[in-house]
């Protein structure tokens, strides 16, 4: 397994100066990562976008959390975020993930169609209300080294690895230990000590 976080500072997630002050919170800390549950309390309440500007936000930093298989990322340049279509996100997962990078490879973000399109994605976040059938997307996707990443409260039961969600205004999200190790993936211990409940772990 190969961990794609720098080896030099595995404590820091590197940032760039255009991005937001939410973006900035986000550090390879649980501190930090509760910091900016709590800053959803009062977001929330001031934009209406403001759910999927936050859960933006973690999209953008799960996969510092993630291990992939060795050959899933031989020869590849980025760590492609996918996103299927339409987008709930409008522009901040672009701006939030631009200029990221995880070791040698830069973060970049790509909208698919359908699940033809999942080869080459490291990580996929599937909207509550795709075009396509979302349980044919996870079956595919299981198969394949991907972070798979939903909020549609179905999403662990079809197969999903994390899921996120909104509780008192805060995003909180539950982890499929099980769902991970069939796609060849390895979770920090850290993501799992944030989220709200971890399934297929050991007990």
């Amino acid at each position: 397994m190969i961990n794609t976080a720098t080896s030099r500072n595995p404590t820091a997630i590197p940032s760039a100066p255009r991005l937001s002050t939410v973006t900035r919170l986000l550090v390879f800390t649980p501190a930090l990562l509760m910091l900016l549950s709590l800053h959803a309390t009062r977001a929330s309440a001031q934009q209406p976008d403001a759910e999927y500007a936050l859960k933006a936000a973690f999209l953008s930093k799960f996969p510092y959390f993630a291990e992939w298989p060795e050959a899933a990322l031989v020869n590849r340049h980025t760590i492609d975020v996918c996103v299927l279509k339409p987008s709930p996100f409008g522009a901040t997962l672009q701006e939030l993930i631009a200029g990221e990078r995880l070791g040698e490879r830069t973060l970049a973000l790509r909208l698919i169609e359908d699940d033809d399109a999942l080869t080459d994605c490291h990580v996929l976040f599937i909207p509550s209300r795709p075009r396509v059938s979302r349980k044919r997307l996870l079956a595919r996707a299981s198969a394949l080294p991907i972070l798979t990443v939903g909020d549609d409260g179905a999403f662990l039961d079809e197969g999903g690895i994390l899921k996120l969600q909104m509780i008192d205004g805060r995003v909180r999200f539950d982890v499929d230990v099980a769902a991970a190790s069939r796609a060849g993936l390895r979770l920090s211990s850290q993501l799992l000590q944030l989220a709200m409940q971890v399934r297929g772990g050991p007990h």
